[in-house]
């Protein structure tokens, strides 16, 4: 999971969901550092709607984060893209060239998002190991990604 640039926040709000959503499935990193196997495999409904009620609600997370995160980042006078901040890097973070004004707050910002991302999978019904399988299984698989966003559309 990565933290996006804010160029999207100044279009209307449901445009902004549905680019936010598609960047988000589209190239979503796994909350762990173990892949799960991608092959080809069929999704209940059940699972492809707590799929997508997750996206949506770690939609919402994420961009609180990026702009806590980029603000404090802003004031170090610093680029937060230039910084890798997926959750399945969280405990690995290399802030090191952040001023160390700021380090710890950004640490603690990505990694309250990851483990709140987390949280919102298992809440969803899903565990991140499905999750993950689900997101590297769409990526692959156009009728898979359709029926995903599909259900992104009816639920929002």
């Amino acid at each position: 999971m990565m933290l996006f640039r804010r160029s999207s926040y100044n279009w209307p709000r449901q445009r902004r969901w549905l680019l936010g959503v598609t960047l988000l499935t589209s190239i979503w990193l796994p909350l762990s550092s173990l892949w799960q196997s991608g092959h080809a495999q069929n999704f209940t409904d059940e699972e492809i709607g707590s799929y997508a009620m997750a996206v949506l609600a770690i939609e919402e997370i994420r961009i609180q984060a990026y702009e806590d995160v980029s603000d404090l980042m802003t004031i170090a006078k610093e680029d937060v893209t230039r910084h890798d901040l997926r959750c399945f890097n969280a405990d690995g973070l290399n802030l090191k060239t952040l001023p160390r004004t700021v380090r710890s707050q950004v640490r603690r910002l990505v990694i309250n998002y990851c483990n709140d991302a987390k949280q919102i999978v298992e809440n969803s019904g899903l565990t991140t190991e499905k999750f993950n399988v689900i997101t590297k299984n769409h990526r692959d698989d156009q009728a898979l990604a359709e029926q995903i966003q599909s259900e992104i559309a009816r639920q929002l």
